[in-house]
């Protein structure tokens, strides 16, 4: 029966069946096969009718929409679009409705489907040219629609105020949809598209440019990058009536894009990237202020980290506390968490140095050396790790024997240690790296200290973004109710410090609330944090000596466990911050690899290069 005598659905639902048959066959065969079908078409006395038939179904007013949409995101932000394509995984759609869009959509393309037209013969090609081929009034329409999106994503606010003039006139997508209607209508004109198109690639180039400078946003990157892919379909589709003008090439980007639209990994990892680079840029700013390069420096790092060791001994003796007198697992859980973001906080305040803080930053460093031809880079790392032995040894030294001298005063007052007995002997064994959990405890303990670091470097990048510091500075509500010295010493926190406590308060709720809250699911977790793991240790160690338990197999295990623990929460953090770095500025895996060898030779060489400065 001929397609024309059959319904809109009955054709449809034919023409779906053809196609998903045609689509089984293996590449290799399939072209054969196609062969076959044209011959035989050809050959057919109602060659003519069969063509007017076909051509009449792929005509539909619904073919606008694949030329306009295939491949192309829905949704102007990146959270709609992942939401959308989650949905549409999971839900139904009638694929034979009559649009075609919906139909080549539910054909479940691939991207070996795009690579077999991409190989068959221009006679094949040719021969089913016009019945694939837009009409004109399709390709206006398409055109048109790809143009008006194209000036409404590129004329929002947020995007028109990276424009160096923010007259929303002036911007070079103003008049996109006029001068892209009348190239299509009048293709004399297509040198002033040309133009118009440059200028709209200028504009997008300085967004990407000012995004690397002041801070990245995913949605505004997800943005920047559909603009840039409605530029170049227009120019695929404008171009589709011009005199050897190859229609292959669209086709080929349409069945490519509905291989990719259903995917996740590609449009979040475009999206992603940038916004990683300009973390991790940030966050290896703060990274280039924990790298000593000389004595004096070493000094006052060493200062600043042995009084994070003394505060991190009150924030040992307070957990004890809070642990002794609340028994409500979430209450426990905030308390605890307030408990280490306000140690965090105050370390912030005092400048002091916490040695597991420093391995994310001092990572993205090395990275940004590691891309400067003129640095060396194992000089770079070894000055970083100098700096990290020398504050991991500080924070130690303070913690315990500031814990001990803490429960040495408690018992001069109370006549008993700190601890109990049983918790003393509890406080050492933890410890043990071949006992207990330490081990697996000190490596989540380093991913913490990793996710932390990336919310500094998200903050950072936010307040950047959003010029916070001008902001506030300038905000006449914040100067009103402030006043002007108020309001510049709030810019100025926002400025420097703004990042840095955010991290802090993500890590103290990490530590405090995490092992509590997957407790209540089943899963054994614990913290073990280098610097407040030796500051227990100390309450622990003396309680045993007070009460004439302790032994040297104890204090050597115990301390054993403290190094363990410092080890790995340190290259735990380091590692994955390496990782994203290295991912986030593109680094080659060649490159990076080098390098890893190169350290693993210097270590196996001098290992106590890393560890102490010479001259």
């Amino acid at each position: 029966m001929a397609l024309e005598a059959l319904s809109t659905r009955e054709r449809a639902t034919r023409v779906y069946g053809l196609l998903r048959r045609f689509l089984d066959i293996p590449a290799a065969a399939r072209t054969e096969t196609l062969s076959q079908i044209t011959t035989a078409i050809e050959s057919h006395p109602q060659r003519d009718a069969i063509h007017a038939s076909l051509r009449e179904f792929w005509s539909h007013h619904s073919y606008v929409r694949v030329i306009s949409e295939a491949g192309l995101p829905d949704e102007a932000f990146l959270l709609r679009e992942l939401l959308a394509r989650a949905l549409r995984h999971l839900l139904p759609a009638d694929e034979v409705e009559g649009d075609l869009y919906v139909l080549m959509d539910s054909l479940n393309l691939k991207e070996s489907d795009a690579r077999w037209l991409a190989s068959l013969p221009d006679s094949l090609v040719g021969a089913w040219a016009d019945v694939f081929r837009p009409s004109p009034s399709s390709i206006l329409a398409s055109c048109k629609l790809l143009a008006l999106r194209a000036t409404n994503l590129a004329l929002s606010r947020d995007l028109i105020e990276f424009a160096a003039d923010e007259d929303i006139t002036k911007s070079s997508f103003f008049n996109l949809p006029a001068v892209v209607e009348n190239a299509v209508r009048h293709p004399e004109t297509l040198p002033r598209w040309e133009e118009q198109r440059a200028a709209c690639e200028a504009q997008l180039q300085s967004v990407n440019r000012l995004l690397a400078e002041k801070g990245s946003s995913v949605d505004l990157i997800f943005r920047v990058r559909l603009l840039r892919s409605l530029l170049g379909r227009i120019q695929q589709v404008i171009y589709l009536e011009q005199t050897g003008s190859d229609a292959r090439k669209l086709s080929i980007v349409i069945v490519h894009g509905f291989a990719s639209q259903r995917r996740f990994g590609a449009v979040l990892s475009a999206s992603t990237r940038r916004l990683a680079r300009s973390v991790v840029e940030r966050t290896g700013r703060t990274g280039k202020h924990y790298i000593a390069d000389n004595a004096a420096q070493w000094r006052v790092m060493g200062l600043g980290a042995v009084m994070a060791g003394v505060i991190t001994a009150f924030t040992a003796l307070f957990k004890y506390a809070l642990s002794s007198v609340i028994h409500a697992p979430l209450i426990l859980a905030f308390a605890h968490s307030v408990n280490y973001a306000i140690s965090f906080l105050l370390m912030q305040a005092g400048g002091f140095l916490l040695a597991s803080k420093m391995p994310a930053a001092t990572a993205a460093a090395l990275v940004d050396a590691m891309e400067d031809p003129r640095k060396d880079h194992m000089a770079s790392l070894q000055a970083i790790s100098h700096t990290q032995f020398i504050v991991t040894i500080s924070n130690l030294v303070g913690a315990v024997p500031v814990s001990i001298l803490i429960d040495r005063t408690y018992r001069a007052v109370t006549g008993h240690p700190y601890l109990t007995s049983a918790e003393a002997e509890h406080g050492v064994h933890m410890l043990f790296p071949h006992t207990s959990g330490t081990i697996i405890f000190a490596i989540m303990t380093g991913v913490f200290l990793w996710i932390s670091s990336l919310a500094t470097g998200w903050t950072a990048n936010y307040l950047a973004l959003h010029k916070m510091a001008t902001a506030i500075s300038n905000s006449l509500r914040i100067r009103d109710r402030l006043g002007l010295k108020r309001a510049a010493r709030l810019a100025n926190w926002a400025l420097h410090h703004a990042a840095g406590s955010m991290g802090f308060v993500v890590l103290g709720f990490l530590l405090g609330a995490m092992p509590i809250i997957s407790e209540l699911f089943g899963i054994p977790l614990e913290v073990r944090h280098v610097t407040l793991a030796a500051a227990s240790l100390g309450y622990a160690l003396d309680a045993r000596h007070l009460y004439g338990q302790l032994n040297r197999y104890e204090t050597i295990s115990a301390f054993s466990g403290v190094a363990m623990v410092g080890i790995l929460n340190i290259f735990t953090s380091f590692a994955l911050s390496f990782l994203l770095a290295v991912r986030a500025r593109n680094i080659g895996e060649a490159q990076s690899h080098r390098f890893l060898r190169e350290v693993w030779r210097e270590v196996l060489t001098d290992p106590l290069a890393f560890l102490l400065p010479r001259g």
